[in-house]
């Protein structure tokens, strides 16, 4: 490592934690300095983001976080137009004027389209034909908001004759000019199908507190290390006065045996082709989910069901940064962070424990 490659990480570390001591806005100073010295640099751009974000300066915030689609080039939605020597790039649109038609691309996880995918009924709104290209596994979860859209799958390609504009999926809300006040929208903006809501509401039962648990992201996430927890770290909250545990999880992670009584639901959970139809009649008939970051929190909030959030005490992801406690997304949804910048899982599951038997969670939206 070259001495001045040593310094710019001795330098990132020092604004990094003035921003994580919840300074960011003289981080985001020190970072716009240090970006027009390696403008090149996406690990110092990303940092940039990261304290906007967290400062509020969400403008800025959402510009600098195109910086994405370089650190992960494989999830840049790629829209061409036919050119006399080949395919060529269309920019995307960044909301200036309006156009008949927009091509919207998901990118990234499940979740970011949960969570994106309220904006786009905006669009619309504004007399704008609108043809979103989501996966597929979710569109039958997405009904809700596909009145007027064309909804198309992301895993099959094809063209759309006569669209000339497209943005990315997370780009919706910089392109719409929408303030921070306006990012939670209409919630609950999802909604569960009557049938399964009757069949998980007779599986779950109505004696308890029945609260639903997530303990494991996706392990090839780049930000899993910091986001996944043992399943063992929820005994705190298994161990509260009336309390029954039903495991959300699916995928990896479902393999951790508890520690304590945990009702797995079954594995016909979710067993089909379209995703979180299960799950989502499973929070509603639930009192309460206890999460960490993954789609199943999205999923919550957009049905406006109440949620605790366990998440590190310092390395949190961007959309979460702004909020001490109460996320601008989702009202129902509180964060509760392990301790003094720690990866204590267990002492904020005995928080959100704490929170339980007080009577202190969330209200649903």
């Amino acid at each position: 490592m070259s001495a001045a490659i040593a310094d710019l990480a001795a330098l990132l570390a020092l604004i990094e934690a003035a921003r994580a001591e919840g300074r960011p806005t003289e981080a985001a100073a020190a970072l716009r300095n240090l970006a027009a010295l390696v403008p090149g640099d996406t690990t110092v751009r990303a940092a940039l983001a990261r304290a906007l974000f967290q400062a509020g300066q969400w403008n800025e915030a959402w510009d600098t976080y195109e910086v994405r689609f370089e650190i992960m080039p494989a999830a840049f939605p790629r829209v061409t137009r036919p050119g006399p020597e080949g395919p060529v790039p269309i920019p995307a649109w960044r909301g200036e004027g309006r156009p008949d038609a927009v091509l919207v691309m998901g990118e990234q996880g499940l979740g970011d389209t949960i969570q994106f995918a309220r904006y786009l009924p905006l669009l619309v709104a504004r007399g704008i034909r609108v043809h979103a290209v989501l996966d597929p596994r979710l569109h039958k979860l997405l009904a809700p908001l596909a009145e007027g859209l064309d909804l198309r799958s992301s895993t099959a390609p094809g063209s759309v004759p006569g669209v000339k504009a497209w943005l990315p999926l997370l780009n919706l809300p910089r392109a719409l000019g929408l303030t921070a006040q306006q990012y939670r929208g209409r919630v609950p903006y999802l909604a569960v199908e009557p049938e399964r809501l009757a069949r998980l509401r007779a599986r779950i039962g109505e004696h308890g507190l029945r609260i639903g648990i997530v303990w494991q992201g996706n392990p090839a996430a780049p930000v899993d290390a910091n986001r996944s927890v043992p399943l063992a770290a929820f005994a705190p909250i298994a161990a509260a006065p009336g309390v029954r545990l039903f495991s959300l999880q699916k995928g990896p992670g479902e393999e951790q045996q508890a520690p304590f009584p945990l009702d797995r639901l079954g594995p016909e959970l979710d067993g089909g082709p379209d995703w979180f139809l299960d799950t989502a009649a499973a929070i509603e008939a639930l009192d309460l989910v206890v999460t960490v970051d993954t789609a199943v929190l999205h999923l919550a909030g957009a049905l406006g069901r109440p949620a605790l959030m366990l998440t590190h005490g310092q390395h949190v992801d961007w959309r979460w940064l702004n909020a001490v406690e109460v996320p601008v997304w989702y009202p129902s949804v509180r964060l509760v962070r392990c301790p003094d910048g720690t990866a204590d899982w267990a002492q904020a599951a005995a928080r959100a424990a704490f929170l339980i038997r007080t009577g202190n969670v969330p209200p649903a939206a």
